[in-house]
């Protein structure tokens, strides 16, 4: 099983090796997709594995020290609007939007994590969020 999550934690917990004793408590694994750490707070968007009781544990743990929510969105773009220019592709955090070798825009939409920011950057309203 696998499920993907935004995570925000405050700076009491910062220095905290939180993700670490999450993976060793409830054996579930861990990548971390995207952490923006500052010295007030920290965003991360995580992908976790393992079976659902793990998931579960490891959801219960990471709240003990910030907030969780889970990433349900997905991205869907309307291939009739889209006119391929590009200004999308900057947006994502995780590069799943890119340029194919005959300069049109690809979704790797397994990929995404619903940001959004790649739907706020289109200029042809082309890109939506499918709940």
């Amino acid at each position: 099983m696998k499920k993907k999550i935004f995570y925000w934690t405050d700076s009491e917990h910062i220095n905290k090796p939180v993700i670490s004793d999450t993976i060793l408590n409830t054996g579930v694994k861990i990548n971390i997709l995207k952490a923006k750490v500052e010295p007030q707070e920290a965003f991360l968007i995580l992908e976790l594995f393992g079976s659902k009781e793990q998931i579960e544990n490891a959801l219960k743990y990471l709240s003990k020290f910030g907030e969780i929510e889970e990433i349900s969105k997905v991205i869907k773009r309307d291939l009739e609007k889209c006119v391929h220019c590009g200004c999308c592709i900057t947006q994502c955090p995780l590069n799943v939007i890119y340029l194919d070798e005959d300069y049109n825009v690809v979704f790797k939409e397994e990929e995404c994590v619903g940001c959004k920011n790649c739907m706020k950057a289109c200029p042809f309203k082309a890109i939506e969020i499918i709940e």
